[in-house]
């Protein structure tokens, strides 16, 4: 018989989960809620399986849709039902926030809701450092990174292997919402400081930037997999984050990655708030890596890119995730 489990939650990580879970490791994903209003019928199906997996929707919010998800999940592990509180990123921080609120109805309602939600749930979290932050909310969860998709990333890389573009290009993402999270300006400083070197932008238009140099250019969204390819260098600069989808993208292009948090086969940046000089430490690393492309002396990043095959890939991270937390 297959394994059965609901997922539930924000709209783009539900779709993309249950959907690998399903390819690779024969899940039966139901109900897939997306918490709309019109899906509250649909949360009842989750009382028809013993696994719920919650993803990327924080405890304790004060909408509608909210509230009837915390009551839904509050009966769940009432009873005695698994729930699987999958941490992905800005969650952890805006959790943290929420429970140290001072307001009356965060006192009455919104702080005993999620206490309780926390103490009676499960939890893993899309990065390392998120189960390190989660500590500090007397929760004990587990690293397991999301599958998102890599096979499309996979089977291009192969056929482009081991190759380069002719200029050095820097790829980055920055959504013009977030860019302070994404440290747009601090890419904005680096593109003015370095103007020989190319610099495109993915997520995003720009709209935050008044004067961007020419060579600073926002693509908005785009064809991912054709930008890795007019690459050398993605930069992931940003102040708090997951693990984020393009550094996996980036390694298995065969492309060096420059990131704010530690992973391996990328090269390691200072944090932006508690470096002296942040900017001045993305030009150095770049420096060096330009410095090798134009002598010749760099080659394809292929290490990178066979390590996530082996420990990263959608159907690895997918299959992982399945024996653990699904019955």
């Amino acid at each position: 018989m297959a394994k059965r489990v609901a997922v539930v939650g924000t709209y783009m990580w539900t779709r993309r989960l249950s959907a690998l879970l399903e390819k690779h490791a024969g899940v039966v994903c139901s109900p897939v809620s997306e918490v709309r209003l019109r899906d509250v019928v649909g949360l009842v199906g989750m009382f028809r399986v013993n696994t719920a997996i919650r993803v990327g929707f924080r405890p304790g919010q004060l909408r509608p849709r909210a509230l009837i998800l915390d009551l839904v999940c509050l009966l769940y592990v009432l009873l005695g039902k698994n729930l699987v509180f999958y941490w992905t990123g800005s969650d952890v921080p805006r959790t943290a926030g929420l429970l140290s609120a001072t307001g009356w109805f965060s006192r009455l309602w919104s702080v005993p809701i999620t206490r309780l939600l926390l103490r009676k749930s499960h939890h893993c979290a899309a990065a390392p450092w998120l189960v390190n932050e989660l500590e500090t909310l007397a929760c004990s969860a587990e690293s397991f990174p999301f599958p998102t998709p890599t096979e499309r990333f996979e089977r291009k890389s192969n056929d482009g292997h081991g190759s380069w573009p002719h200029d050095f290009t820097v790829l980055s993402y920055v959504p013009d919402h977030n860019y302070q999270n994404y440290c747009g300006d601090e890419i904005l400083a680096l593109a003015k400081r370095m103007p020989h070197l190319q610099f495109r932008i993915m997520g995003g238009e720009g709209k935050w930037c008044l004067n961007p140099p020419d060579n600073l250019l926002f693509l908005g969204w785009t064809d991912a997999f054709a930008e890795y390819q007019r690459c050398v260098v993605l930069l992931r600069a940003v102040r708090h984050d997951a693990l984020g989808g393009t550094v996996r993208e980036a390694l298995l292009c065969e492309r060096y990655v420059l990131y704010t948090y530690p992973h391996e086969f990328v090269e390691l940046l200072p944090s932006p708030d508690e470096s002296i000089d942040f900017v001045g430490a993305m030009e150095n690393k770049l420096n060096g890596l330009f410095g090798q492309f134009r002598d010749g002396q760099l080659s394809a990043n292929q290490e990178g890119s066979e390590w996530v095959k082996r420990n990263l890939s959608e159907q690895v991270l997918a299959r992982r995730l399945a024996s653990r937390w699904i019955e």
